[in-house]
């Protein structure tokens, strides 16, 4: 009897230190995704007590920024919610029955797709800009009425706008011309039929290359416009004030 009320008591422990290491290892996970997307502003935690999936978001940043950190959070293996502290849940978790909780499916999904049209179109049609330029080509124009079109589909869904630059000059003169890209290209979309209230826009420099380097090639490729779908309940934050808080 003793000895296997010992083993009870090992395997109770010995499961609750890989519970505690699972925990750890998401909210790892969670903090190392955020920063490599830029949003090392926003903090993860996970409940210990008793030990939960359910991820609780904190940071002194922007709604928009919000709105990205909680799909981000949501979109790692393991996490069954997201909310931001002191706030409610935007993206929320489900009972499947099974006394587990699951992530609602259908808004991520729909996010998913409507994501992923958007990247194809980009991907055989980058939009790009000269330097020191955010003049709309007739070529990117061409781009936008894809995209609009792609969008229609997706009504109800945010959509962020992100402008950037090559590193070339000074950081808050690219920060303002990418912010000008941005406005652009939202005003583009609106032109198009897609609902202002629907898309935000936002500059961020030279801050986030997407190719390393400071030749031609490198910089034509950091100039451009990236496109972020996100959840329906998420309205764009303040244009001007997402471009002070990124």
């Amino acid at each position: 009897m003793t000895g296997a009320a010992a083993t009870l008591v090992l395997g109770l422990v010995g499961h609750a230190v890989t519970g505690e290491n699972f925990i750890a290892g998401l909210e790892q996970k969670a903090q190392t995704e955020l920063a490599a997307r830029g949003l090392d502003g926003a903090s993860v935690s996970l409940g210990r007590d008793p030990l939960s999936r359910a991820a609780l978001l904190d940071g002194d940043i922007g709604d928009e920024a919000k709105q990205e950190a909680m799909g981000v959070v949501m979109a790692i293996p393991g996490i069954s919610s997201t909310s931001w502290k002191g706030e409610h849940v935007i993206v929320a978790a489900e009972d499947d029955g099974s006394g587990t909780t699951a992530p609602v499916a259908a808004d991520q999904d729909r996010i998913a797709k409507c994501q992923s049209d958007v990247d194809k179109i980009m991907a055989e049609n980058a939009i790009s800009f000269r330097s020191g330029s955010a003049y709309v080509s007739l070529d990117t124009k061409k781009i936008l009425d894809q995209i609009a079109e792609s969008l229609k589909a997706c009504n109800g869904l945010s959509v962020a706008v992100e402008g950037h630059t090559d590193d070339n000059g000074n950081s808050a003169v690219n920060r303002d011309m990418s912010q000008e890209r941005a406005n652009r290209i939202k005003a583009g979309l609106v032109e198009r039929g897609i609902a202002e209230t629907r898309i935000s826009a936002t500059g961020y420099g030279s801050t986030r290359p997407r190719a390393t380097g400071s030749d031609a090639a490198a910089d034509a490729q950091n100039r451009r416009i990236e496109f972020r779908i996100g959840t329906a309940n998420g309205a764009p934050a303040n244009d001007a004030k997402a471009q002070q808080e990124s």
